[in-house]
């Protein structure tokens, strides 16, 4: 998966939950946009010329970074959560949209030696990584209007059938 796919999906999914279970505050708001800017974090292993999917994409990792993270949020923000929840966030939905892909990887390192991988499409194809990413800016704009207004998605439906009519 490319950087818009991990945007995509980053945007998709915690838009999604945020709005389903309630989460209507600035804050929450503000951890979707965190984790969406560091979702693509564990493809640091490219630019470090280290082997792909081999040391920065397992659950192992993405615990001690987030734990970093956190730790490094509460020393400038007082706040461990603002920190370690977006990045361990970015993380998880980083290694599950790889899982998706065709190339095997071992995301329960050093646990479990076994690599995994769905192989439902190539991390290179478009439609699905630009889908995503279409798909996770609709959502994200749904749960931020639900932030902002207190507009449910029904509340915007009924508006928009009364501008029409």
């Amino acid at each position: 998966m490319n950087l818009k796919g991990h945007v995509g999906l980053t945007l998709l999914a915690l838009s999604s939950l945020m709005y389903i279970f309630d989460f209507r505050s600035y804050n929450y708001l503000l951890m979707v946009l965190l984790a969406t800017a560091l979702s693509s974090l564990p493809d640091i292993d490219i630019r470090l010329e280290l082997p792909h999917r081999k040391y920065t994409h397992n659950v192992f990792v993405a615990l001690i970074v987030s734990i970093g993270f956190g730790y490094l949020t509460y020393i400038l923000l007082h706040d461990f959560s603002l920190g370690f929840t977006p990045m361990f966030a970015a993380f998880i939905l980083h290694i599950i949209g790889d899982l998706m892909t065709y190339k095997p990887f071992k995301p329960l390192a050093p646990f479990q030696r076994r690599a995994s991988s769905f192989r439902l499409f190539r991390s290179s194809n478009k439609y699905v990584n630009n889908g995503l990413l279409i798909l996770g800016i609709l959502i994200f704009f749904i749960y931020a209007i639900y932030v902002f207004l207190g507009l449910r998605i029904g509340d915007i439906v009924t508006y928009i059938q009364r501008i029409i009519k």
